[in-house]
């Protein structure tokens, strides 16, 4: 059962809006990169939650965690920060509850790297070709409840 959700790169907050399309009660947290462009006033214009974040940083979570993170071309964004893609797969594994989902969408070489990433930290990962006909792909990875 997924309750509580984060889109970490919720743009104008499509993945909150589907969810209510769709009559799922669920708990969004949208989350605009800092250095993305700045469409929280737009979220929070659709009632939605929104925050902005820095995702060098950890994020302040306490005392909640996550059944689902979401991540659409966050990570092409982030490969030309100062980021360690290791460290917030670390953050993302922390916020995460154990059997909690990640979907994360990007192009081919950057869900490549995720994917490597996501086995570091003992997740179950697997890459989804949209057949879109261009380098979008889909990592969905799951946390295991007891870590091998």
């Amino acid at each position: 059962m997924v309750r509580n959700v984060m889109d970490m790169n919720a743009h104008y907050g499509g993945l909150n809006a589907a969810f209510l399309e769709e009559m799922k009660s669920v708990w969004v947290m949208n989350v605009v990169p800092i250095r993305a462009r700045n469409t929280l006033p737009l979220i929070l214009d659709r009632g939605f939650p929104g925050v902005l974040h820095d995702w060098c940083e950890p994020f302040p979570t306490y005392p909640r965690t996550y059944d689902l993170l979401h991540a659409n071309g966050l990570l092409s964004h982030l490969t030309s920060e100062r980021c360690s893609l290791m460290e917030l797969f670390v953050e993302m594994d922390r916020i995460l509850r154990p059997e909690g989902w990640v979907v994360i969408s990007d192009k081919l070489g950057v869900i490549e790297l995720a994917r490597a990433h996501a086995t570091r930290v003992r997740w179950d990962a697997r890459v989804i070709d949209v057949q879109n006909g261009n380098d979008q792909r889909l990592l969905v990875c799951q946390k295991p409840f007891i870590k091998r």
